[in-house]
């Protein structure tokens, strides 16, 4: 699932040089199905001047542990510079083997691509020299076995490893994917051309005992019984039939409990689920996950820390997840968060084969609602105790004191902020979103299909814009405008959430409160606000600035959590500043509709209409005189529910008896 890059040539004028480390790095380059049938033509103007316009031809899985005959991709990779001249050499190879590389390809500067496609079995290290540097990979050429010749379920089930891998595996749906393809259940359209991943060892280019490697004629008719009827006249090829252990860990005819030089290999690298996964057809995970921001991290090399490998590395939240959610003794080898990260591919007992979907937060509180959506709280979270944290802040105060990055799960719960006491409410997402994170940020999206929602999780557009169509969709807002910070939210009446006169949307409003708390706290005055690294600070200082940071760090600037948010804010705006007069939201919800006595009555020339409506609609607050006669609108809006009160100031209007309706 590789990007195709596009190239402008810049001037640049260097005004100062940059000592960058340099290092070379031999990886496999994975292809999906999706990048080989580009049909791009791939010279590049000043980068690369090859005339072919096919050169990743073929798909490959990535693995170093490939079938015998499967073209192999390697990737040269100079970082902080430019590569020179790259040479590529075998250290060894097989016996008899005649082997050599194919042409080579390069991405840009500092990237080349070259093949080879090994022509016997058993382990072939190559080396790629470039002036002084130089980096080795081995890979290994290998059968297909399946796994009753292989005996998997021996070792991988509860003998040499301690998990029940191969009785887990049986209960996911990789291992009945051609079952219920041919009989009929899988899909209407489910053809010949589908057993390339539906099956095991599947290259036509190859031949190293995989399915395609025996007799098998695809039927014209799919339905319940076919697989035992294809078992009975094809049961050669049928060993390998359905996704197996070697589709993911490559062949095993050289395993047998052997593991050096990759006779048998497990990855955490998203171009393994993309080789199937990824047909740039109608499967579409892995492009959809080359534009998330999991598949382009700025922050992976933190999970080389023990206590930040969990949630940013792969690999660490495996880990830690595979522990019971303890803290890790030590970091395992960095990979990126992708798809193996969430899903398990051994193990079917949650919905999507989701390695969790409990989670507890900082403050204890573990949510019965949120779905699958729980899964991705595990890292979204606060990794404080808000109360006992900011309780104990003089211990606790350093450059980057607060509730940690990404608090998106707390903010969305309406927990683990300081309340100062209150009984502060939340809005209606956390319990109206099944799923939680997952019904907005994985909105099913068909146009484009690859931008926005489902496994890119984004909810902007490249260009910026909002997709406010996952919010549509949903039923909860049929009619929401055409960005995120066109949607208001009134409280008490009024949309004017931070004071300044003018009312606008939520996130506008938000970011206008956060920088009325950012005055208050250090250095006072200022939206720049400073680290609470200072001694001599006060609690609700500290306390205050907690808050902000956690609806600064939450990012949807309110969308999450509107009332929470809001009210976090107005808060510590209000204990550190008493004369805002900023009004908290009255958090009772009526039962019914009711509209009160105005007061005062008779009234020179205001009063005051209170009014509670039990749930979210448009509303009408119309004023009439004696003859029936409209006199004003004081409300005609959508309104969330609660209790409101409007003030109507009569003055021009003739004195005498008036009359007012709520609908």
């Amino acid at each position: 699932m590789k990007k195709m890059f596009v190239y402008f040539l810049l001037p640049l004028l260097m005004c100062m040089s940059i000592g960058y480390a340099q290092t070379l790095t031999v990886s496999t380059y994975g292809l999906s199905e999706r990048d080989a049938s580009r049909a791009d033509t791939l010279a590049v103007p000043g980068i690369n001047n090859s005339t072919v316009t096919k050169y990743f031809d073929v798909r490959y899985n990535g693995l170093q542990n490939v079938g015998n005959q499967t073209k192999v991709f390697l990737k040269a990779n100079m970082s902080g510079a430019k590569l020179a001249s790259p040479v590529w050499t075998f250290l060894s190879k097989p016996y008899a083997s005649t082997v050599t590389f194919g042409t080579t390809y390069n991405i840009d500067t500092s990237n080349q691509v070259i093949t080879f496609v090994p022509d016997k079995v058993g382990t072939y290290k190559i080396v790629c020299t470039d002036g002084t540097k130089k980096d080795t990979i081995t890979i290994n050429s290998s059968n297909y076995v399946g796994y009753a010749t292989g005996a998997c379920n021996f070792c991988h089930n509860g003998f040499v490893t301690p998990d029940k891998i191969f009785s887990n595996w049986q209960k996911t749906k990789h291992s009945t994917t051609l079952v219920r393809g041919l009989d009929g259940i899988l899909s209407s359209h489910f053809q010949a051309s589908c057993l390339k991943c539906h099956t095991t060892g599947y290259d036509t280019n190859a031949s190293n005992g995989g399915f395609d490697d025996f007799s098998f004629t695809f039927p014209t008719v799919m339905q319940v019984g076919m697989y035992d009827s294809m078992k009975a006249v094809y049961p050669d090829a049928m060993v390998f039939a359905n996704v197996q252990c070697e589709s993911c860990h490559g062949p095993g005819k050289d395993h047998y409990s052997a593991t050096d030089d990759f006779k048998i290999q497990k990855t955490l690298d998203p171009d393994l689920c993309s080789y199937c996964h990824d047909s740039g057809t109608h499967h579409y995970f892995g492009e959809q996950y080359d534009y998330s921001v999991h598949a382009n991290p700025t922050t992976l090399a933190r999970g080389s820390s023990t206590s930040c490998a969990p949630c940013h590395s792969g690999s660490g939240f495996i880990e830690y997840i595979k522990g019971g959610k303890q803290a890790l003794s030590s970091a395992p080898d960095l990979a990126k968060i992708a798809c193996a990260t969430c899903h398990d591919p051994h193990d079917a007992t949650n919905e999507h084969q989701l390695r969790t979907v409990s989670v507890t937060l900082g403050n204890g509180y573990s949510p019965t609602i949120g779905g699958t959506g729980r899964l991705c709280m595990n890292c979204h979270k606060s990794r404080r105790n808000a109360a006992t944290y900011t309780d104990d802040y003089l211990n606790n105060l350093s450059s980057h004191y607060g509730p940690h990055h990404g608090p998106q799960a707390d903010m969305l719960l309406g927990q683990n902020g300081v309340t100062f006491g209150l009984n502060l409410p939340s809005s209606a997402h956390k319990g109206a979103a099944t799923n939680a994170c997952v019904d907005c940020h994985m909105a099913p999206n068909s146009v484009p299909v690859t931008l926005v929602g489902e496994h890119t999780f984004n909810m902007k557009f490249p260009d910026g814009t909002d997709n406010v169509g996952a919010c549509a969709q949903s039923g909860c807002h049929a009619s929401f405008g055409t960005k995120f910070s066109d949607k208001k939210f009134y409280v008490n009446g009024s949309a004017d959430l931070d004071q300044n006169g003018t009312a606008e949307g939520l996130q506008i409003e938000i970011q206008g409160l956060l920088d009325r708390l950012a005055k208050l706290l250090p250095p006072v005055g200022s939206t720049t606000v400073d680290p609470i690294n200072d001694s001599t600070l006060t609690k609700v200082v500290a306390q205050a600035f907690y808050n902000w940071d956690m609806v600064t760090e939450d990012r949807s600037l309110g969308i999450h959590n509107p009332a929470w948010a809001y009210s976090l804010l107005a808060a510590s705006i209000g204990k550190l500043d008493g004369t805002t007069g900023i009004e908290l939201i009255n958090n009772s919800i009526p039962d019914t509709y009711v509209l009160s006595q105005n007061y005062p009555n008779p009234f020179n020339p205001s009063t005051r209409i209170k009014f509670s409506i039990p749930e979210q609609t448009n509303v009408k607050l119309l004023v009439y005189d004696i003859l029936g006669r409209e006199v004003t609108q004081l409300v005609n809006q959508v309104m969330n529910a609660g209790t409101y009160t409007f003030n109507w100031d009569a003055k021009g209007n003739a004195s005498g008896i008036y009359f007012y309706k709520l609908q």
